[in-house]
């Protein structure tokens, strides 16, 4: 195949402007263009935004490939109808978390190909058949969708890429970072793992009639057992698609997870994120692992990895920052806090709980409980962590009493140790246990006396840092702001604007000046010569 392929980041794009996770790179666009390089083809990565302002970027290409999730369908629309104005007989292939719903992507955009689904392997295929070049069979082609002379048609379901060939498998690009104008400052995600290890299921009524009959097998010591549902309940918490879609985890190895990351941070990454749906989750238990609080996590494996990746001399020198997100709450002990406070000091793990009330919690197919929450905060915070603690507001059988007990959860969390309380709407998703529920409404009340409580705790929070010396990275010139710059703490510092201009990179140091909002600092950028000994 002798075309050039365009690939799209389309994700948390939503209409066509991303107005959050601006500093974020997943690595779901550079997993494609990983596959297309392995086969020989060219390649380049945009965001769908720049594109949308500047379509004459799309000129060159022959191919347009789109990574979205659900949420930025308008903004996949608008990028294919500009395609199509320019380039009328260029193939168009969708993937990513949107592909979960191929059936509206075929009615509402028309692409040529839907990708569903793990993509690796499909790509492969595709690119070897020839498949975006020319006319072929592609019935017998697995976990795609399209629109044949009669009508849609999905295919049969891909199988998962089995445990052992998942390193080789995964082999993202690292090359094509560069094609992000700002990958210097941005967290950089790095997929360690796939899948998730909560196979409980919520208990409550679904929109499709469905209703758990209380079998056991969501508590079963048998692994294989809490695979299957006979009510066909989706697994996982009922608003979360990854144990549906990626099954039990797969975990990459050590070196090819290394091997990534030297390549990154040689061109200039300097935020690292490991990226997994529970990073605790890591070689933790033989597959399939269903149970997501038993065993304990395997701190070996864990030591392992962080040790080869910290002993990477740009993190060993101090100029790049590795770091991780989501945990569940049941498996951070002590043992795990050590040891992450010895390799990963002062790092700020990302724990859910969406609700405060047990009950609810455990009917919408949560694991653990809002104690255990609690438990994992302040055992993070006595080694010297600062947990980032996620809620959710709008999720099915939300009433009074549940949002109460969240309010006073939020307290109790900030007061054990709790570095922020991240607040999100709940939106239906496909092939989850909730879709068919009503999203959340932002106006609603309820969300209301939520977000005044995480909002009135995150502003206390970031008073704390007014008159602290915050080292950071220059991203790109304020929205909001006129004449300042962004600029995105290294040590999982926060977002702060800045006087004047500064080439996406550059490394700061700042003085914190005031409190712009719960989300912003405002500071100045101090020389380097007045910050010896002070940090």
């Amino acid at each position: 195949m002798n075309d050039r392929v365009l690939v799209v980041d389309a994700l948390s794009a939503g209409r066509g402007q991303r107005a959050t996770s601006r500093d974020s790179i997943g690595s779901g666009p550079r997993t494609v263009a990983g596959v297309l390089e392995k086969r020989g083809v060219s390649c380049r990565i945009h965001r769908v935004e720049d594109l949308l302002s500047n379509n004459r970027k799309m000129t060159g290409y022959d191919v347009l490939a789109v990574s979205a999730m659900t949420m930025d369908l308008a903004a996949v629309e608008q990028l294919v109808r500009t395609w199509r104005r320019q380039s009328r007989h260029g193939p168009v292939l969708v993937g990513g978390p949107i592909a979960s719903d191929p059936l509206t992507l075929l009615r509402e955009v028309r692409p040529d190909l839907v990708v569903i689904g793990e993509a690796e392997l499909t790509l492969r295929e595709l690119l070897d058949a020839d498949a975006l070049a020319s006319q072929c069979n592609l019935e017998d082609v697995r976990g795609i969708a399209y629109l044949s002379p009669h009508g849609p048609k999905i295919t049969a379901p891909r199988p998962l890429v089995p445990p052992d060939r998942l390193s080789d498998t995964v082999t993202p690009s690292t090359t094509r970072i560069v094609d992000y104008a700002t990958y210097q400052a941005s967290k950089v995600y790095v997929e360690v793992l796939r899948g998730c290890s909560n196979y409980r299921r919520p208990s409550m009524r679904l929109p499709n009639g469905r209703l758990c009959n209380e079998c056991g097998n969501c508590e079963s010591e048998d692994p294989m057992t809490r695979l299957d549902c006979p009510q066909g309940i989706p697994p996982g918490c009922g608003f979360c698609s990854v144990p549906g879609t990626w099954g039990p985890p797969r975990s990459r190895s050590v070196e090819s997870i290394a091997r990534e990351i030297r390549e990154l941070v040689q061109l200039g990454v300097h935020r690292v994120v490991l990226e997994a749906p529970d990073f605790l989750d890591y070689f933790r238990a033989p597959y399939p692992l269903t149970d997501p609080c038993h065993p304990r996590a395997n701190l070996d494996a864990i030591r392992s990895l962080l040790s080869t990746v910290t002993h990477i001399e740009e993190f060993r020198n101090g100029s790049c920052h590795l770091s991780i997100e989501n945990i569940k709450a049941c498996l951070l002990d002590d043992r795990v806090a050590e040891l992450l406070s010895e390799l990963l000091p002062g790092s700020r793990p990302n724990i859910g709980v969406e609700t405060g009330s047990a009950s609810h919690m455990k009917r919408i197919g949560k694991c653990g409980s809002p104690d255990d929450v609690i438990r994992a905060v302040r055992t993070a915070h006595a080694h010297g962590m600062s947990p980032f603690v996620y809620f959710i507001y709008g999720l099915p059988e939300e009433s009074p009493e549940s949002v109460a007990e969240s309010v006073a959860l939020m307290r109790q969390l900030s007061e054990a140790g709790a570095g922020r309380i991240i607040l999100y709407g709940f939106q239906s998703l496909p092939c989850t246990a909730f879709d068919g529920f009503p999203d959340s409404n932002r106006n609603d009340p309820v969300a209301s006396a939520l977000r005044k409580e995480a909002n009135r705790i995150n502003l206390s929070k970031k008073e704390d840092y007014v008159g602290r010396l915050v080292r950071g990275i220059a991203a790109e010139p304020s929205w909001e702001h006129f004449g300042q710059t962004i600029v995105y703490g290294l040590e999982n510092g926060p977002m702060m604007t800045v006087t004047g201009g500064f080439s996406p990179g550059t490394v700061v140091t700042v003085r914190v000046t005031s409190v712009v909002s719960p989300s912003l600092l405002a500071g100045e950028v101090i020389p380097e010569a007045d910050t010896a000994g002070r940090h």
